[in-house]
């Protein structure tokens, strides 16, 4: 079989495959509401985590609405039990003032008791969020360094390419 044919032949393949997939998430993002999400199995600092998403073409997830912050904490729940996830706020520009990344305000929140605290058991500042499965998921305000779970959102796909 000559090379040429060979190439035609696995283009064709993989333009039938991507004709015929309906997924609207990449492969191993959820799917809710207009977002996509992937529950971390590794463990970083809130750089990291943020890198890492980016990486996967998405950003550390936003939570903000009642509806989105129920699924987020089930399926944290649901994840192995992890002890905690980075999302994607910080409160490092102004102190007390969490924003989402790229500035965004916190219009919706779901703090835990007595949090954010901004300080650990040594007396260290706390300015990134994060959920805890202590507080029942809920958000607590944890030292950006800590290596911990994260969870990835990006948009759903909005076109799938089917005839």
């Amino acid at each position: 079989m000559s090379l040429g044919l060979v190439f035609v032949l696995l283009c064709t393949h993989a333009l039938v495959n991507a004709a015929n997939d309906t997924r609207r998430c990449p492969e191993g993002f959820l799917e809710h509401g207009s977002s996509c999400y992937w529950f971390s199995n590794v463990k970083g600092s809130f750089a990291e985590a943020r890198s890492y998403c980016q990486f996967l073409g998405s950003h550390l997830a936003r939570i903000t609405s009642q509806d989105e912050d129920d699924f987020i904490r089930s399926r944290a729940s649901e994840e192995n039990g992890y002890p905690g996830y980075w999302l994607g706020a910080t409160d490092l520009i102004t102190e007390g003032k969490f924003m989402w990344e790229k500035g965004c305000p916190l219009n919706y929140t779901s703090w835990g008791s007595n949090q954010p605290d901004n300080c650990d058991m040594q007396n260290n500042p706390e300015h990134c969020l994060m959920l805890l499965k202590n507080l029942d998921y809920m958000w607590n305000d944890l030292l950006c360094t800590k290596d911990i779970y994260f969870i990835c959102e990006k948009k759903v796909s909005r076109c799938n390419c089917k005839n």
